[in-house]
């Protein structure tokens, strides 16, 4: 039976040791420490203020399950998923926030946060593939560039990281879904990236059920 060699142990050591360490220089001379910090206190912040404002207004104002209720109680749950999947696929025009909320009028509202979740995860997925078939429609490509020009950039700079941040944060991630799609990035790479949207709704949700 063969062993490594000490020498051969603290060679592999130094070696795991520098690559730790270029990562950590890597990480910090392009921003991307700055970047995750900045976006994981945004996301602590908008838990804080939904948190507040929630709370208050079920305070103060109105039943969040009441309201619930009149806001959705003419719709059937089919057409709402579809509602909301079709937002989550088309630059995420109504807030997801709204939708948990809706779960809270429900016996086991786990079970649709889950269903929710894994709705906005296949509808990210459908914004990278219309993103990446933009090409057949100069028109619409030029307008995607042009609205999201400042996301396009951000995405040149920190790539599939963005996908990550923005599928956990308030940022759109739909969008940033098209634009990932757009310029060809890696379909394998962008689908475990995208993977972090469904922790979000899980952290939405567990907040949001213990105020209501």
């Amino acid at each position: 039976m063969s062993t490594s060699s000490p020498i051969n142990r603290n060679a592999k050591a130094r070696t795991l040791s520098q690559k730790t360490w270029l990562t950590h220089e890597f990480l910090k001379r392009s921003g991307r420490y700055r970047f995750i910090g900045q976006n994981l206190w945004k996301l602590a912040l908008s838990l804080i203020v939904l948190g507040v404002v929630v709370g208050l207004v079920n305070h103060f104002l109105i039943d969040i399950d009441v309201l619930m209720e009149g806001l959705f109680s003419r719709y059937s749950d089919w057409t709402i998923l579809a509602v909301f999947f079709a937002s989550e696929s088309f630059l995420g025009l109504i807030p997801p926030e709204l939708f948990i909320f809706w779960t809270t009028t429900f016996n086991q509202p786990w079970l649709l946060i889950c269903v929710l979740a894994l709705l906005s995860y296949a509808g990210g997925n459908v914004s990278f593939f219309l993103g990446k078939n933009l090409q057949r429609f100069p028109t619409i490509s030029n307008w995607v560039h042009f609205k999201f020009r400042q996301q396009v950039l951000i995405f040149h700079k920190f790539g599939g990281l963005l996908i990550f941040i923005a599928a956990l944060t308030p940022l759109p991630f739909s969008p940033i879904s098209v634009i990932a799609g757009a310029v060809e990035y890696p379909f394998k790479s962008y689908w475990k990236m995208a993977l972090s949207r469904i922790l979000r709704f899980f952290l939405y949700g567990f907040l949001l059920l213990k105020l209501a």
